[in-house]
């Protein structure tokens, strides 16, 4: 099955850009024949149709606005991945840093959700409360740590954690912090791991999808996707976890976060928007969810006369796949299953059993 692939705010590794607060990336297997009918209101003498194109004019918004609420548009039909980018920074932070000082003190992380709670703790510390821009700042300076791997940025990060730490005044709070300071003794190793594209949301969100369409579908699929220099970065290495990874069927995780391994991926081709309208169609749709999540969702500009119509449609109304803070997960019990298995254990375990095949397709 031909899915078709788009992004929408892809930033890299900055994901804290205030102009663009949300990553989208959206995915469809509508036939040219439908795109085209889907597409056919918008009249325009330009032959690509782009939706930071059409935003700029109001006469495009009934179309827009006839496109989203079209029959077609259903969950059926249409996956879409959506992250708010600083939670998603504050993930990150908490699987480089935390789950590494958890994993080297023989401690259980990934199990019980801990991981999911402590990036829901610090992004409240670091978007709501009175600690927000002090975390807000960590943040700041782990990305850059990240970015530049050197002695400078480490030591900033670091010493802004001490700071942090030393003003925590409640001795549970200080607990709380605390793995993130111990980090400091394994940054070496961990900064050896990571390269330029780490910490960006192409790779997660892409086999997330290709696995929510296996799920749905019970077909594996082919992924044309519009050019995109994170997603031809990782091309072997997802390709690696479609044809290498394990040679049977395996579903990898804990509770209802599990994926199936390998990745159910037959090809991943790379193309121009240009010369296909059910990108062009991924474009709209996904740059449209986006221009509303900013707007409306993160109440950036709850007054907006477009994002009100998305907000409306039959888009916005669709089921997601979200990485963003929901509170409701505080109250979720946990139990480990007897066939759960853990999914860095799995990854760590396979790519040494298919050493030179991981090390080709492994970037550098």
């Amino acid at each position: 099955m031909n899915i078709y692939f788009d992004e929408a705010g892809n930033t890299g590794q900055n994901l804290l850009d205030e102009n663009q607060p949300v990553y989208v990336l959206v995915s469809h297997n509508f036939s040219i024949e439908e795109a085209e009918a889907i597409l056919s209101p918008i009249k325009t003498n330009s032959s690509e149709v782009h939706f930071k194109n059409l935003k700029k004019y109001p006469k495009y918004q009934k179309p827009i606005k006839e496109i989203l609420n079209n029959p077609l548009i259903k969950y059926e039909r249409i996956k879409i991945a959506y992250y708010n980018k600083k939670y998603a920074l504050c993930a990150h932070l908490v699987d480089q840093l935390v789950e590494t000082t958890f994993y080297n003190l023989g401690l259980e992380y990934y199990e019980n959700g801990l991981n999911i709670m402590y990036a829901q703790s610090l992004y409240l510390q670091a978007h709501l409360f009175e600690s927000k821009f002090e975390y807000t700042e960590l943040l700041e300076r782990f990305q850059k740590m990240i970015r530049n791997k050197d002695f400078e940025s480490i030591d900033s990060f670091y010493l802004k954690a001490e700071e942090i730490f030393n003003h925590i005044k409640k001795e549970s709070e200080k607990n709380f912090f605390f793995p993130i300071l111990k980090s400091k003794d394994f940054i070496e190793d961990i900064l050896t791991s990571i390269n330029k594209f780490s910490i960006d949301l192409a790779l997660p969100s892409l086999t997330i999808l290709s696995d929510v369409w296996y799920k749905n579908e019970n077909v594996s699929i082919k992924i044309i996707h519009d050019d995109s220099k994170q997603v031809e970065f990782w091309k072997d290495y997802i390709i690696f976890m479609a044809k290498d990874i394990s040679k049977k069927k395996v579903d990898v995780g804990f509770d209802d976060r599990k994926m199936t391994f390998p990745l159910q991926i037959d090809s991943i081709e790379m193309v121009d928007s240009k010369n296909h309208i059910q990108i062009q169609l991924s474009d709209l749709i996904g740059s449209s969810f986006a221009y509303y999540a900013k707007n409306i969702l993160l109440e950036q500009n709850e007054k907006d006369t477009l994002s009100k119509i998305i907000s409306d449609s039959t888009l916005a109304k669709m089921n997601v796949h979200p990485l963003q803070p929901d509170l409701s997960f505080f109250e979720k019990d946990f139990e480990k299953g007897e066939n759960d298995i853990n999914p860095l254990d799995f990854l760590a375990e396979k790519s040494l059993d298919n050493k030179d095949k991981f090390n080709d397709s492994y970037p550098k």
